[in-house]
């Protein structure tokens, strides 16, 4: 009888097992599916920044305030620029003179990226990228200033 239950265990673990790795593959088979459908609805467009701050992969890319899109990746270079690889939702065409500018949501909010509009009537495809950026702008760093400046027009008088 011990044997018995030993097997009966025995079994349920190695049927657990075997649902386990099953759902497992089944699992990563869905995640790859739906990653390749969701591609086909973005384009990459590239921008060359000195600096990102606190831009994270993920942030929000905006045409006239609204959503068009998210940072997929961020890349230091060897001459330390960053690169931003930015998905665009398919539907929303950007001039080809058009340029990026990595702005906080308000004081102490999240970085994104802004896409300020050109007059072209050419647009950006798949992987242009622009040819303006705007480095971020650290709020602390010009209240820093700010400080700063005030301290010293303060000693002048």
């Amino acid at each position: 009888m011990n044997k018995r239950k030993l097997r009966q265990k025995i079994k349920k673990i190695l049927s657990s097992l075997v649902l386990y790795v099953l759902f497992f593959f089944i699992s990563v088979r869905f995640y790859n599916y739906f990653k390749e459908i969701n591609q086909d609805h973005f384009y990459t467009l590239v921008a060359d920044v000195k600096k990102t701050d606190e831009l994270k992969e993920g942030a929000f890319v905006r045409l006239s305030g609204v959503d068009i899109g998210k940072v997929s990746s961020l890349k230091l270079m060897p001459d330390f620029s960053v690169k931003v690889f930015m998905q665009i939702e398919n539907g929303f065409f950007i001039p080809d003179d058009s340029s990026v500018a990595i702005y906080t949501d308000g004081l102490l909010g999240a970085k994104y990226v802004a896409v300020l509009p050109g007059g072209s009537m050419d647009y950006m495809k798949n992987g242009d990228e622009f040819e303006f950026a705007q480095d971020s702008v650290n709020i602390t760093e010009m209240i820093e200033i700010g400080i700063e400046q005030f301290k010293k027009s303060s000693k002048k008088e």
